[in-house]
C-alpha cells in the first residue's frame, strides 16, 4: 500500500525535521519531495521562486512517477498553507495512492521565528509573520478528503511516524 502525506506548515514549522525523522526511521521506500530543495537543485538557490512554474512541474511529476512504487511512501515537503493547495493534492492524486494523510504544523509563533532562524535559509522575519497570519488550519471539509490529519503543535512526532512504521 503506497501512502502520500501532504505536509502543513509555515517556514520554521518543522516539516523538514519531520521527513527526515520519518525518512531516517521507517524501514519502508520513503521519497521526500521538498520544493526548497529542488529549487536549490534546479536552479542553485531555494529562495528564488522565479522558477516556481518549473519547479511546481517538477514537483508534481515527482509525486506521480513515485507513486508507482506500491510500497512507499512519498512526502509533499512544502508550505502547503492555504485548503486549496491542500485539496489540489487531493484531485490530483486521489487515484495513485491508496492512503493519503495530512500532517500540519501548529506551532507557537514564538517556536517558528526561533527555527526560522535557526534554518539554513532563514526568510526574512516580515514574510514569515505574513505567512504565520495568512495560513489556514484544515477545516471539516478537509477531514473528509483526507484519510488522516495529524496536527502537530512540538517536535514530539514519534507517535505520528509510529503510524508509518508498518
Amino acid at each position: 500500500m503506497n501512502c502520500l502525506i501532504v505536509l502543513s506548515g509555515v517556514p520554521g514549522s518543522g516539516k523538514s525535521y519531520f521527513s527526515n525523522a520519518l525518512k531516517s526511521q521507517v524501514k519502508r521506500d520513503v521519497y521526500v519531495i521538498s520544493s526548497d530543495q529542488l529549487r536549490l537543485q534546479m536552479f542553485g538557490d531555494q529562495k528564488d521562486l522565479s522558477h516556481d512554474p518549473i519547479i511546481w512541474e517538477e514537483f508534481y511529476r515527482l509525486a506521480s512517477e513515485y507513486s508507482k512504487n506500491k510500497d512507499a511512501i512519498v512526502v509533499l515537503d512544502a508550505t502547503n498553507a492555504k485548503k486549496m493547495y491542500r485539496l489540489g493534492c487531493i484531485e490530483r492524486y486521489k487515484k495513485l495512492y491508496d492512503q493519503i494523510d495530512l500532517v500540519c504544523f501548529q506551532l507557537e509563533k514564538e517556536t517558528v521565528i526561533k527555527q526560522n532562524k535557526e534554518r539554513d535559509n532563514p526568510i526574512p522575519e516580515d514574510a514569515l509573520l505574513r505567512l504565520i497570519n495568512e495560513f489556514e488550519m484544515p477545516d471539516d471539509e478537509e477531514k473528509t478528503f483526507f484519510d488522516h490529519i495529524n496536527i502537530i503543535k512540538s517536535h514530539r512526532t514519534k507517535q505520528i511516524i509510529n503510524r508509518y512504521l508498518k
